[in-house]
């Protein structure tokens, strides 16, 4: 082997190791990494943290009077030619809101608060299924490496021999150059390899919210079948569902709210005065009639933000089970996909690999025809690896749809 191609192998293998110990760090399965972003993704602390925004409103809605006392004072001064008063009064006034209108209030406040939770709930099943998704692509790039690193092995010797074969003048310097050429290419893939598993790694840490490096601790296996019955029976408990179903509770109470406004309210009072040296106690009772303003703008603004939201409900439940049955779809073709590689592609690869080594070395192939059956070998296993990782989306895609990602 000459200098060149020692330092080239060399090279190649440090490399490879310095990169992989780089990217691994802590290790985290696909368990750990969904069950740290429940905890630390930044969209569900958001929300988490907006339910306790939602809960002040219901304080303020519980409260029993809206309004608080008034208190009145007057004075001033009396007199005729013969004597002089200073008159005085004092009233206290408390009204009285309908009941309705409390209770309006409340649903409306725990409405919004329904909203806020369920918001929680879908901002988990989003961020499941980023996790997952980073989960499997950085799982996938790693394994893709490995792949790599086999056919990196493979490539160096190949190009090690066609090397010594061409200072023994068996081989034109053409078989060289496309070893080379080959060689090159592995590198070049493996180099783009290591990029989607930084990205997808980048991804994780962004939404677990961790630092330094990590690394996963899985594989990509053989897909499983799915039940279209559980993911729809899972999919009417979407989170969305549940945000316009208490959107509809809280138009409902603003509509409610407007109509107790139609109501009159009350006041009660209590008086005192002195006038010219005498004291007097007056008991009042006002009554605020609803004449201009009964709540017009609450009743038919609820009743229009009802009517949309039970329009939207609909709609979405009709989007939700179409996206249900599409991905169930995909994912059956994915799991297809794969089973035709296993069955027909992947058994006979490994023996292919040995007979056209065994093939080249007692020269009833060229190097063109080695390399060219090499690369179809590792094309069907990066075919297979592709199926895998797209089979393993379509699960996440599909468990993400029917709200099995919580």
């Amino acid at each position: 082997m000459g200098m060149g191609v020692r330092a080239l192998a060399v090279c190649g293998i440090v490399c490879a190791c310095a990169n992989g110990a780089a990217a691994q760090g802590k290790a985290m399965t696909l368990a750990e990494v969904l069950a740290r972003a429940r905890t630390q993704a930044p969209q569900i602390v958001s929300a988490r943290l907006a339910v306790e925004e939602a809960r002040t409103r219901l304080i303020g809605a519980t409260l029993r009077q809206q309004t608080n006392p008034e208190l009145d004072a007057w004075a001033g001064n009396r007199s005729n030619p013969t004597e002089r008063f200073t008159d005085y009064e004092f009233g206290l006034t408390q009204t009285f809101e309908p009941g309705a209108r409390r209770s309006a209030r409340v649903a409306g406040a725990n409405a919004a608060i329904a909203q806020s939770t369920a918001t929680v709930d879908e901002a988990t099943r989003t961020a499941l299924y980023q996790a997952a998704g980073a989960f499997y692509r950085a799982v996938y790039a790693t394994e893709r490496i490995q792949l790599l690193d086999a056919a990196f092995s493979l490539a160096t010797s190949v190009y090690t021999a066609a090397d010594r074969r061409y200072r023994a003048g068996d081989i034109a310097v053409l078989d060289v150059n496309i070893a080379r050429a080959s060689l090159a290419r592995v590198r070049a893939d493996r180099e783009g390899a290591e990029a989607a598993r930084s990205s997808a790694l980048a991804d994780l840490r962004q939404l677990l919210r961790l630092e330094g490096e990590i690394g996963v601790d899985g594989s990509l296996s053989s897909p499983m079948p799915a039940d279209l019955a559980a993911a729809l029976r899972g999919a009417s408990q979407r989170p969305e569902l549940r945000i316009l179903e208490a959107a509809i509770q809280e138009a409902d109470a603003e509509r409610a709210l407007g109509l107790s406004f139609s109501k009159p309210e009350y006041g009660a009072g209590v008086r005192y005065a002195r006038e010219e040296g005498d004291q007097i106690i007056l008991g009042g009772l006002t009554v605020k009639l609803p004449m201009f303003f009964s709540g017009q703008e609450q009743r038919t603004a609820g009743s229009a933000r009802g009517a949309r939201l039970r329009s939207d409900l609909e709609a979405t439940k009709a989007r939700i089970d179409a996206e249900v049955r599409t991905a169930f779809d995909t994912y059956g073709r994915r799991i297809a996909a794969v089973r035709i590689l296993e069955a027909d592609a992947i058994p006979g690869l490994d023996e292919n690999e040995q007979l056209t080594t065994r093939s080249f070395d007692v020269g009833q192939i060229g190097l063109p025809d080695l390399l060219l059956i090499r690369r179809e070998i590792l094309d069907t296993r990066f075919q297979y690896l592709d199926a895998l990782l797209e089979a393993a989306l379509a699960r996440v895609d599909l468990d993400a749809s029917a709200a099995l990602l919580r």
